[in-house]
This record gives C-alpha cells, sequence and structure tokens, in this order.
C-alpha cells in the first residue's frame, strides 16, 4: 500500500496543513541560497547589505518554525496511527474465532504490532524531512535555471539519469527487504520456543544444542545473509549517490565554460547550488530505502488486518450479538457436529473429528476419557463455542445456535484448558468480597502462597497446580452455570486430588453447576453422571 494513501485512510488529523508546512519549510530553505548568493555578489564588507540580512533571518525564521511544526506534527499523526492500528487490530483478533488465533500465531502478531509499527513510527519524521528536501531541490534547480539555461539542463538530465538508475537498484533493496522481514517474523518464531521451552532445554542438552544450533541459529544465519545483502545493495546505491554530485560539478566545471561566455559569474553560483542541495538530495536519497521499509511494514500490517476481515476471521464480528442469554438452560445438544484442521503442507484436510453427537443436562457432571490425540479438547474447544464446526450444530434447549448467538452461549462456560493463562487481575468480575477471596485461598492451600489486594492477586509465581487450584478460584468468582475442565488434576498432589473429586465436584454439583472435564483419572470415574470414552476423533461410548 502508498504510504500516503495509508496515513490519509488512517488519519483522523488533516494532512493538508502538515504538506503546506513541509512545502513552506522547503521553499524557505531554497530562496536562502538564492538570498546568499545575492547578498555575496552585492554586500562589500564591513558596509553589509541588510536589506538581505533582513531577508536572509526572515527565511530561516520561516524554514525553522514551519520544519519544526510540521515534524512535531508528523509524529503526532504517526502515532495516532499506529495507536490506532494496534487497537483495532487487536480488537479484530480477540473477536475471532480460536482457530483463526492458532493460524495467525504469536510470532506473526507480535512482528506486526511490534517491529512493523516500530518502523514506520521511525519513517515519519525521515519522509517529512524527504519531502521538505525535495521542494527545496526544486526550488534551488528553478533557481539554477535562472542563472543559466545551460547548466539548468545539464543538473536536470543528470539528476533524473541517477534517480532512474538509483530506483531501479532500489527495487532489489525492496525485494530483499521482504526477505528480511520474512525471517524476522521466523526469528520471533524460535525466540518464542527458546524462551517458553527454557526449562525444557535445560534439562535436555541434546535437545537445547539441536534447537539452539539447527533452528535459532540457522534462522539468525539467514537472516543475517539477507540483511548484508540489502546491506550491500545500499551502500552500493549510496556509493553510486555520492559520486554523482562529484560528477556532476565536474561537468559543471569542465563543461560549462565552453559552452558559457559567463563562466566566472555562472559556475561560481552554480556550483553553489550544486554544493548547497548535496545535504538535502542525499537526505532524499538515503529516505528511500527507509520508504521501502515503511512500504513493506503497512504491507505486511494490510495483508494481516486483511486476513482479519475474511469471512472465516470475521464471522462472528460482522453479525451483531444476539440480545439472548442461555443462563437458565436446561440441555445442551451437540448434533452432527464435525470439525478438521488445515493441512501442514496446505493440500487437504489435517486431523478432523466428529461427527459428535451427545446431550447435557444442566446440573450433570460429565468425565471425557481417550487417549492422547483421540479429540477430547478439540471436542471441549467446539463444545464451548471456541471452535466453530464446520458441520452440524450446537443447540441449547432445542434452539440451534447462529453465529449471533455464540458470545452468549460462550458466557455459560468458565474454562480451564492445560495451557490456560492467569490474568494479571480480575478483568470483567466487579465487586469481589476479599475476604470470601481469602477463605477460599485457604481452603485451596495457597494462603500462604499469595493473597487477594487491590483487585489483583500479590503473586502468581506458582507452581502448575497450584496456578491451577488458583484458576478454579477465578472460575468461581466468574460464578457461571458451566465448568469446563481439561485435565485439572493431572498436576495435583494425590491429596488435593481427592479433595478435588470428592469434595469440590459434588458441592459444585450440589450448587447447580454443570461440570464437564477432560480426566485420565479413572479411580474417580464414581465421581461422575457419565463418563464418555473417545477415539480418532470419535465418541465411542458413554457410561
Amino acid at each position: 500500500m502508498n504510504l500516503l494513501k495509508f496515513v490519509k485512510q488512517e488519519s483522523s488529523i488533516s494532512l493538508q496543513s502538515l504538506m503546506v508546512l513541509t512545502l513552506l519549510s522547503g521553499i524557505a530553505q531554497g530562496v536562502l541560497l538564492a538570498i546568499i548568493n545575492a547578498a555575496a555578489t552585492s554586500a562589500s564588507f564591513p558596509d553589509l547589505n541588510f536589506r538581505y540580512l533582513l531577508m536572509f533571518a526572515l527565511a530561516i525564521a520561516v524554514f525553522i518554525i514551519a520544519k519544526r511544526v510540521a515534524l512535531e506534527r508528523s509524529f503526532a499523526i504517526t502515532e495516532e496511527i499506529i495507536a490506532k492500528l494496534r487497537i483495532r487490530i487487536i480488537d479484530k483478533f480477540r473477536r475471532c474465532h480460536l482457530s483463526v488465533a492458532e493460524r495467525i500465531g504469536k510470532a506473526n502478531i507480535e512482528s506486526r504490532l511490534s517491529q512493523d509499527t516500530v518502523t514506520i513510527s521511525q519513517a515519519a519524521g525521515e519522509i517529512v524531512n524527504a519531502v521538505q528536501s525535495a521542494v527545496m531541490i526544486v526550488v534551488c534547480v528553478l533557481y539554477l535555471a535562472i542563472l543559466s539555461k545551460i547548466a539548468f539542463l545539464i543538473t536536470l538530465v543528470m539528476i533524473l539519469g541517477g534517480i532512474s538508475i538509483y530506483l531501479r537498484n532500489q527495487r532489489q533493496i525492496t525485494t530483499e527487504l521482504q526477505a528480511a522481514t520474512e525471517k524476522e517474523t521466523e526469528f520471533f518464531g524460535s525466540l518464542t520456543q527458546v524462551i517458553e521451552g527454557f526449562k525444557e532445554m535445560k534439562v535436555n542438552q541434546a535437545k537445547s544444542d539441536d534447537l539452539f544450533e539447527n533452528n535459532f541459529t540457522r534462522i539468525c544465519r539467514d537472516a543475517e545473509d539477507v540483511k548484508v545483502r540489502t546491506g550491500l545493495a545500499y551502500v552500493r546505491n549510496f556509493i553510486f549517490s555520492q559520486t554523482f554530485f562529484y560528477v556532476l560539478i565536474a561537468v559543471l566545471v569542465f563543461l560549462l565554460p565552453s559552452l558559457s561566455d559567463a563562466y566566472a559569474d555562472v559556475v561560481v553560483k552554480a556550483t553553489a547550488v550544486i554544493l548547497f542541495i548535496i545535504g538535502p538530495l542525499t537526505s532524499l536519497v538515503g529516505s528511500i530505502p527507509i520508504y521501502a521499509r515503511a512500504e513493506v511494514a503497512i504491507g505486511n500490517i494490510a495483508a494481516l488486518d486483511a486476513f482479519l476481515d475474511t469471512p472465516e476471521a470475521s464471522a462472528e464480528r460482522r453479525v451483531e450479538p444476539a440480545d439472548i442469554s442461555f443462563t437458565d438452560f436446561k440441555t445442551l445438544a451437540v448434533e452432527n457436529v464435525t470439525f478438521s484442521y488445515p493441512s501442514e503442507t496446505g493440500i487437504g484436510e489435517g486431523f478432523a473429528v466428529g461427527p459428535f453427537n451427545l446431550e447435557l443436562q444442566a446440573g450433570e457432571v460429565v468425565f471425557i476419557v481417550g487417549g492422547n490425540g483421540s479429540g477430547k479438547s478439540t471436542f471441549l474447544k467446539l463444545l464451548t463455542g471456541l471452535y466453530a464446526p464446520h458441520e452440524g450444530s450446537l443447540k441449547v434447549d432445542g434452539l440451534s445456535l447462529k453465529p449471533a448467538h455464540y458470545a452468549a452461549f460462550r458466557d455459560l462456560y468458565s474454562i480451564i484448558f492445560t495451557d490456560f493463562h492467569l490474568f494479571d487481575r480480575l478483568y470483567g468480575i466487579n465487586h469481589v468480597d476479599e475476604k470470601s477471596v481469602a477463605q477460599q485461598l485457604q481452603r485451596l492451600e495457597l494462603a500462604d502462597k499469595t493473597s487477594f489486594e487491590g483487585g489483583r492477586f500479590t503473586n502468581l509465581n506458582l507452581s502448575t497446580g497450584q496456578r491451577k487450584r488458583l484458576a478454579l478460584l477465578i472460575a468461581s468468582l466468574e460464578d457461571r452455570p458451566i465448568l469446563a475442565l481439561d485435565e485439572f488434576a493431572a498436576d495435583q498432589d494425590p491429596e488435593f486430588r481427592q479433595f478435588f473429586y470428592e469434595t469440590l465436584v459434588p458441592e459444585l454439583k450440589a450448587a447447580g453447576k454443570t461440570i464437564v472435564a477432560v480426566t485420565h483419572d479413572d479411580r474417580y470415574f464414581h465421581c461422575a453422571d457419565r463418563v464418555i470414552k473417545m477415539e480418532y476423533g470419535q465418541v465411542q461410548s458413554t457410561v
């Protein structure tokens, strides 16, 4: 996407004043050269030409004020756009189905909202400088036309030729920049494995070495190669631009005298013009790679934004949630529900589950059992509305769920998955009784590990089993009709495991809660009203 189009599309602040200020600063800087040249040829020390001095003071004041305000406004516009982008994309992301979020991946989201937005932010000032420099160069070249039409034509032809060569080389740099961005995203994915798999790496040196040498290091080296190629291409372009200026000056000094009679006057002033625009032209040329990186970053963000707007990703967001509540449900039915994961190769389908047919009664305790890979967790995600069925339907008291119903349907559940997350505070839960929480912490054997103060728990650095107990406490504070648990007791000690199955589960059932739990604890199957066995992605039997 074009940078200017992107900024106009995303910013609520008018760009007209920014463009006017940028043009004004560029014109003022160009006028400075004409004033200096005029003053140099007319002034004689100590009799200074105060008229030119006043004109110089006015021009430099306009240049400073216009450029400062333009840069300040450009930064404000850029940061507004970045904040708007981050908020919009995260809002879309949180509203998509879990299966879509899993496909996008943590590394992709982090790269787009950190690395790419930072690239756009850093480009803001450089782009304003580049536009101002371009305006200044145009003014100087027009001034050169007044001095000498021949000098103007020589300079114009050489500048246009130099720019065309530079831009041709820049296309290769842009391609390499895109490859570098892809490698950076891959790097973030590998880094996530190093951080999240630290414990496993620490206890398995072979795994650690293999991951480090054959994955992390390889990706870093590949990224290095791409960036070096990009850097070398940039250096070649930069050297070309620097050499170009000296060649241009040489042409004016050595060739212009044979084409013009006014050698002394014209050549000196023309050379002054070229020397004056070297800095701005270098700034303009140097901004092209920055512009290219910003364009790549904008393309990456636009691609993610567009994907989040696809029918698959925005299915729920495109419909208005129904004004309905399922809190007092009597039955929950799963009818001919199927689901399949995308194939890793992109050809055909991946692991598929279903069709499922099951009916749950309110207040029932149901255990789901089965071997690893049998589809238990996938079924739980379908049952809770986190995955949308590819076929079949979910029904609440006979009502088939439509996309507009899913938000209200998920309000039935508190969920603790094996990869659950503890938030830093109790979001969405108001008016919590701290004394009651303290009593529950004591009962769950957590009172000596953490406490509840100021709307948050003081310590989340707990063992996995303790973190699950804290998650169970939070689920009880949410007070929703259905509690869905995925291997909750797997990380508990035998005493608490018994306490959970034989004390907590009956208490929850007596309080009217429906419990659906994935478990392997056959010793406690008697605590359930029903035990559902799964194999190969299907329900095999119900006891």
